[in-house]
């Protein structure tokens, strides 16, 4: 291992040392949040002037067009409000549920009131408080970190360094530090939170791609010789070139990239890249950042709100606020559907690696959560469908699903009614009053035509007698796609999917699924694959399906942080390749995004 590898790998233990705290804990006080009561948190008098005006409101905003509704209100009308906001939001705050909190949190990032931001900077210093909740509020003053007061700023800034180095920011969550990294310049404390990202990342992870990007165009301004010559370096070894050339082509196109060698053997392919920017690097001419002279971060979080003035309190993203319902989520069954014939390899391998990644998720968001999986291909395969319960062991699923393979299929429909049928009538359901059942359909081939009558009753009668959701997943196979497209009769817009989230209440999407690799080859041109951002919307709809209808615009924000932060860090693995044609496993490169 070379020295800067080495250098990268003892500052990275360095600053997560101090992270030893369990990132999750159980709360002292579990009960569910109540719902918002004037008696308690208001006076009747307000609460009745709230509610009052809101009606108001409401018939103003029916008005014939001749009297359009106001656009603005007076200023004591507009306080009352965020009175009652702040009360009511107060309240969540001080919920015994993590999941409450953190709604309440969402909620006020969405109000731009000195007074919001002073709530969310104490939820993100409380002593005592989850992580994950003080994740939250750091990330709701990002969306308005610009308009900070100059101490409350220096505090952000200081917190987030601070999480970082105890491990509690992971994927995009680390966007934001390498702007703050940047800001501070070249220090020594920051050019090892440098080499400590590098060592972290894994260059065929999508969000460590676009950490790796980010830290390029730092160093692009930078343009720090240490740390360059130090990258420049790193290229002796494997594991760490290809992350190594991810950030060195952020700073320049001008060096050829390394897979226009792939035909030589990893050893040689390398070999002349890193001497390629070496001899680059002596003739650059440096003209270095100072310490502490680097410009202001002024980005903005890409997924909490930036807050926003009321100016109408008739808008109904402000009214439905007055009457959230209670906030709970105990039992959270999920199942997958999932077709494991020939064509539907990576999402097979999806579910293999994700599936414990799922239940780190959905743990955390209820207390009896369980996943279950039904597996399914086609009349005269080797099965027709197989069931794995439904379960809270994530080590017991990811066992039995471990030596579950893909094969058979062969024609285009496949046995979806009976994997439905297995799924809905016996999967072990929970079966309490507030229990949310979950079920995603996943293949890449319509059901037997005949079966679609069946499939309509029964969907219709699980959704709507027995409280299910059913959502579809359309899988894209381009191979099969392609083989498909010339037969007759055959929809490549699996309509059919449509109409069976249709049936079953829940929602219809696309998804490409991509499986990462360790082979040495892959190119690292790509952009990182969209497969990440197709399946955190699958996980947004699965917890849309279990909150209640007032929580659900704020769904995207909180699944979007819960998914970075139940990553786990992979380290990068790469396989050496020797030259093509001579049995070394050469030939042409590949990368994720060829593989679909």
């Amino acid at each position: 291992m070379n020295t800067f590898v080495l250098r990268c790998l003892l500052a990275g233990c360095l600053l997560l040392a101090t992270g030893g705290a369990a990132l999750l804990g159980a709360d002292d006080d579990q009960q569910p949040l109540a719902p918002a009561s004037g008696s308690d948190q208001l006076t009747e008098a307000v609460t009745t002037a709230v509610r009052s005006s809101v009606e108001a409101n409401a018939v103003a905003t029916t008005a014939p067009a001749t009297q359009p509704a106001p656009t603005s209100q007076r200023p004591e009308v507009i306080e009352k409000y965020l009175q009652y906001y702040f009360k009511m939001y107060g309240k969540h705050l001080k919920s015994g549920d993590w999941m409450a909190r953190v709604m309440g949190i969402i909620s006020l990032a969405r109000i731009d009131d000195p007074r919001a931001t002073e709530m969310l900077m104490d939820m993100m210093r409380k002593t005592g408080e989850k992580p994950i909740v003080q994740i939250y509020a750091w990330e709701a003053l990002h969306g308005r970190q610009t308009r900070l007061a100059a101490e409350q700023r220096a505090e952000w800034v200081k917190t987030g360094l601070r999480f970082f180095e105890s491990n509690w920011l992971r994927g995009d969550l680390r966007l934001p530090i390498v702007g703050l990294i940047e800001e501070g310049g070249p220090t020594t404390r920051n050019k090892a939170r440098f080499a400590a990202l590098f060592a972290m990342t894994n260059s065929y992870n999508p969000s460590d791609i676009r950490t790796l990007w980010a830290m390029g165009d730092l160093l692009a301004r930078w343009r720090n010789k240490r740390l360059l010559k130090g990258l420049i370096e790193s290229m002796s070894d494997l594991n760490s070139a290809y992350r190594a050339e991810l950030i060195l082509r952020r700073i320049t196109t001008s060096i050829p990239h390394s897979h226009t060698l792939y035909r030589q053997s990893s050893s040689t392919m390398w070999g002349t890249t890193q001497r390629r920017w070496a001899d680059w690097f002596l003739k650059q001419q440096f003209s270095e950042v100072e310490p502490n002279q680097g410009p202001m971060y002024q980005g903005l979080s890409a997924i909490m709100p930036h807050g926003e003035k009321i100016v109408d309190t008739a808008d109904p993203k402000w009214r439905k606020d007055l009457e959230l319902r209670r906030f709970r989520l105990d039992q959270l069954d999920v199942g997958i559907a999932l077709d494991t014939t020939a064509s539907m390899a990576r999402p097979l391998e999806w579910v293999k690696r994700d599936v414990v990644k799922m239940m780190r998720m959905f743990a955390l968001i209820s207390r009896e959560p369980r996943i279950g999986v039904t597996l399914y291909r086609d009349y005269g395969d080797r099965y027709v469908v197989k069931n794995i319960p439904l379960s809270g062991d994530a080590g017991k699923l990811s066992a039995a699903l471990r030596p579950e393979t893909y094969r058979g299929g062969g024609d285009i429909p496949e046995a979806v009614l009976e994997a439905l049928v297995a799924m809905i009538r016996h999967q072990p359901w929970s079966t309490g009053t507030n229990a949310k059942r979950i079920i995603v359909l996943v293949s890449d081939a319509p059901p037997q035509q005949k079966t679609l009558e069946d499939i309509e009753g029964l969907c219709k009668w699980a959704s709507r007698k027995k409280g299910f959701r059913i959502h579809t997943v359309k899988v894209r196979t381009s191979r099969y796609i392609e083989r498909v497209l010339h037969l007759p009769n055959y929809d490549p817009q699996l309509t059919t999917f449509d109409k069976i989230a249709e049936w079953g209440q829940g929602k219809s999407m696309w998804v490409q699924f991509w499986v990462q690799s360790a082979i040495g080859r892959w190119r690292t041109t790509a952009n990182p694959p969209n497969d990440e951002e197709s399946q955190r919307v699958l996980f947004r709809e699965v917890l849309r399906s279990a909150l209640e209808e007032g929580y659900r615009d704020r769904v995207n924000a909180f699944v979007d942080i819960l998914l970075e932060y139940v990553e786990e860090p992979l380290k990068e693995t790469r396989i050496a390749f020797g030259p093509a044609g001579r049995g070394g496993g050469g030939g042409p490169p590949t990368n994720p995004q060829s593989q679909r």
